[in-house]
């Protein structure tokens, strides 16, 4: 059946203004596997834009040659709110203007909800189970609290991805290769979807905490054992989350746009929500080496003083520990005084930057991945805001 394009009218923020998500609906309502996918939740980050703009006509084409097997949903844009936000001509679409803070940050803990409105042990029917709790979940969300534009917005995305069999956020970094991150539970699917999209750094985490989109369906999964529910312990992880970082905010571009889109196009095959024939005549997956990393050992390097910074490793440099990966640079202090190394702990892979090249003390300005977890870096608080 054709494509279903709804209008979803959000809460007016001032008298004269409106405000609405777009969402295009593929395939049967309630199929099965559903597969959820939204860009630019962080609205300052674009890439993802770019790639379902290339990926809705590849959508429509498998559409009408009859190739979808399951649900798809695609939000174009998740954020109006954040893309609105602009102070001198630049979007700061990260973090919410009224306060509530990083839009990726603090989504519902389904698990406590679904566990009042379970009321009793699971029934051991693993599939009815697994219905049972996806329903459990939807009433949840349909009776969450909507009183500001940032609580309404979160609840409409909740609703339209709570129950999916997958859920892919498309983000960026500052600058950065192509990486993603997921729950270790289905590492097997991460690697998969790496491979797919020619992703070679994939950051798999048992509890990265803060709440982020792609983990709130995700999580409800073990935490219902972790909460006593009778049976549950026996559930397998019924939803793959991610959030797929494509590169830098400055690449976006219709090529890099159209291969992201061929990339999750090869996914949904393997997903089993498209049929072989959607990418018969799509591109074979850029060469890629996946590898796993363990998100507790990334290295997450700072400044310690304020300055320019000069990078001193391409993108993707393995690099080893204690090795000066920035130089920040005090442009008012003396010459032989003025250049401060920035060393890194992990050996591994360097593959992100901060897009900004002038930083303060604390500013966070590289990523290394590396094999040996740090004793820094915490399981609840691995996510940086």
């Amino acid at each position: 059946m054709a494509r279903r394009t709804e209008r979803i009218e959000l809460m007016a923020p001032t008298p004269g203004v409106a405000r609405h998500l777009c969402m295009h609906r593929y395939g049967v309502e309630d199929a099965r596997p559903k597969l959820y996918l939204q860009a630019a939740l962080h609205a300052d980050e674009w890439p993802g834009l770019m790639a379902l703009h290339h990926l809705i006509p590849l959508l429509d084409a498998a559409d009408e040659a009859g190739h979808i097997s399951g649900e798809i949903i695609v939000v174009p844009y998740a954020n109006p709110l954040g893309m609105d936000q602009r102070t001198g001509g630049v979007v700061s679409g990260r973090y919410a203007y009224d306060g509530s803070g990083n839009y990726n940050r603090a989504w519902a803990d389904l698990a406590p909800m679904v566990v009042d409105r379970l009321n009793g042990p699971l029934s051991g029917d693993v599939d009815f189970d697994i219905d049972r709790i996806r329903g459990a979940m939807r009433e949840a969300v349909g009776e969450m609290g909507a009183r500001t534009p940032v609580m309404e917005l979160r609840k409409q995305l909740m609703g339209l991805s709570v129950d999916a069999d997958h859920v892919l956020d498309l983000h960026c970094d500052g600058e950065a290769e192509l990486h993603l991150y997921a729950n270790l539970s289905r590492e097997e699917t991460a690697l998969g979807l790496g491979a797919d999209m020619g992703i070679e750094v994939v950051l798999l985490e048992e509890d990265a905490g803060g709440g982020a989109f792609d983990t709130a369906p995700v999580e409800v999964w073990w935490r219902l054992a972790e909460l006593g529910v009778e049976g549950a312990e026996d559930l397998p992880v019924a939803c793959f989350g991610a959030t797929i970082e494509l590169r830098g905010k400055g690449d976006v571009n219709d090529a890099l746009g159209q291969r992201d889109a061929e990339g999750l196009m090869r996914y949904m095959v393997r997903a089993g929500v498209l049929a072989e024939g959607a990418i018969a005549q799509i591109s074979h997956p850029p060469s890629a080496e996946v590898t796993g990393y363990r998100l507790d050992a990334v290295d997450t390097i700072n400044a310690g003083v304020a300055g320019i910074v000069s990078y001193q490793y391409p993108l993707g440099t393995i690099v080893e520990a204690g090795a000066t990966v920035a130089v920040v640079i005090d442009p008012a202090a003396e010459p032989g005084d003025n250049r401060h190394a920035v060393t890194t702990q992990q050996s591994g892979r360097l593959f992100a930057f901060n897009e900004h090249r002038l930083v303060q003390p604390g500013d966070r300005i590289a990523k290394v991945a590396g094999k040996d977890p740090l004793s820094y870096r915490k399981q609840g608080a691995l996510l940086e805001d």
